[in-house]
């Protein structure tokens, strides 16, 4: 590493800090609505670009051109059809509803209808998920930060975390939103100058990769995961997860102003993910074509980082994985703070909530410094296998609310239980992930009609 990147890496960090210290002046946090929604005041399209810099980040970086690498595989954009259909039907069934509920968390609604068990269930399963996807995308930032520059990787963890766990705590989410979009286009300019570099400079022809890109194996086929149809409804499915009943996401559409601007925010979205896998696929697929042979087909892009990009420039790809770890991390803390404060504590008070912040960072920055993570499996599918254990069930929860229909918190709760304990079986028994959502949906109905009818039964059988 030369000085120079050095410098603009350290030109970055102190940037952000520099931020904090001024938004945190300029807008002083003194309830959960303004720390936790931004008084819901943000304009959309900031709301749109951190909701695209908190969903994608590391994977980015990381997973999107190691796929592209070997093949010219571009299969995953069947999946990112399914993400922008998914973010259509979470505009017009889920958004009107979290507004016209009057929430600060999305797990209220749970605990209106189902009592403040269920609430507690829906928001515990939320944090633990939170802590083991953001804890493998923490470190898998930090190995590219390592590969590139040669830094230590704990070292490489304890900054980002303690920096990233500043901003998080002090500015609240409007500091966050702002930040995050000024990352999402640092990452994203890194892929866009790395495919002008590779082209202009190593002379590499793009018609001839596009002609060799793979994306479509066949429409529909149930035996195949791949297929079409089955990649656009997982997708689909899978962001109606992570967009309607993840906090994570939800979180940024309920800071805007109204119900018109948190739809243009979730629909451009997704619109921003399809451009954004594109220039990056096109990056694995370009470095392809120029004769680069990484140690690990893995960590492609940041070995092409480390060994192929010039001076100057190297210091600003490294910016933009920073910019990706920090973004989804930032995110991540805050949400989790709220959902703690919120659901979990039922205290509504502001004292706890930059106290639970701080320990949130530090909790996700401990598991990523003592996490042993298998590299095996690409880190984009990891974090889709980890987010498909609990987005079944709490779609589930979400539309059973909307029905007019009693249902006790009992057999809620055990429906909800046991459709992730179904799918830990099934992925024991190497079902793909892909079926997942449908599957717990699937159960958790069943499950919550079946227990709920003799659970009815049972107790009219015991009052008379």
């Amino acid at each position: 590493m030369s000085p120079i990147d050095n410098l603009i890496i350290l030109f970055f960090l102190f940037g952000i800090i520099l931020f904090t210290l001024y938004q945190s002046q300029k807008n002083q946090t003194s309830n959960n609505e303004s720390y936790f929604l931004a008084g819901k005041k943000m304009h959309w399209i900031v709301a749109m670009f951190s909701i695209v810099a908190t969903e994608t980040s590391v994977i980015t970086f990381v997973g999107i051109p190691a796929l592209s690498f070997v093949d010219h595989n571009w299969s995953v954009l069947q999946i990112v059809l399914g993400f922008i259909l998914g973010r259509v039907i979470v505009s017009h069934f889920f958004i009107s509803m979290y507004y016209k509920n009057g929430i600060v968390s999305i797990y209220e609604v749970i605990g209106q209808k189902f009592g403040v068990n269920v609430q507690r269930a829906a928001s515990v399963t939320f944090l633990i998920t939170r802590l083991i996807a953001d804890g493998i995308r923490f470190f898998a930032t930090a190995k590219i930060v390592q590969i590139a520059t040669g830094w230590d990787l704990q070292l490489s963890i304890i900054i980002i975390g303690i920096i990233t766990i500043f901003y998080s705590s002090i500015g609240g989410l409007r500091t966050i939103l702002w930040i995050d979009g000024f990352q999402f286009f640092i990452y994203l300019s890194c892929g866009v100058i790395t495919i002008i570099y590779i082209i202009f400079y190593q002379s590499v022809d793009t018609g001839t990769i596009l002609n060799q890109v793979n994306i479509f194996s066949e429409w529909i086929n149930f035996s195949n995961t791949k297929s079409f149809f089955i990649m656009l409804f997982g997708g689909a499915l899978i962001s109606i997860g992570s967009h309607g009943v993840d906090y994570l996401m939800v979180q940024r559409v309920l800071s805007t102003k109204n119900i018109s601007s948190a739809k243009k925010a979730m629909l451009g979205s997704g619109i921003f993910v399809f451009i954004q896998f594109c220039v990056f696929l096109l990056v694995g697929s370009l470095i392809f074509e120029t004769g680069f042979d990484p140690l690990d087909k893995r960590d492609v892009f940041a070995e092409y980082i480390k060994y192929e990009i010039p001076m100057g420039l190297k210091g600003l790809m490294i910016a933009g994985a920073l910019s990706a770890a920090m973004s989804s991390l930032s995110s991540s803390i805050n949400a989790m703070a709220s959902s703690t404060v919120i659901d979990v504590l039922g205290d509504k008070s502001f004292d706890k909530s930059i106290k639970i912040s701080v320990f949130w960072g530090v909790l996700i920055t401990v598991f990523c410094l003592l996490i042993k993570f298998d590299k095996e499996t690409p880190i984009f599918i990891l974090s889709l296998q980890i987010a498909s254990f609990t987005y079944g069930g709490l779609i589930s929860l979400f539309v059973l609310s909307k029905l007019k229909r009693t249902l006790n918190s009992f057999s809620v709760l055990c429906g909800y239980i046991s459709s992730i304990i179904i799918l830990l079986i099934m992925y024991f028994y190497s079902v793909n992930f892909i079926y997942f959502i449908g599957i717990a949906l699937f159960s958790n109905f069943v499950i919550i009609i079946v227990v709920n009818f003799y659970y009815s039964l049972l107790k009219n059988r015991v009052d008379n």
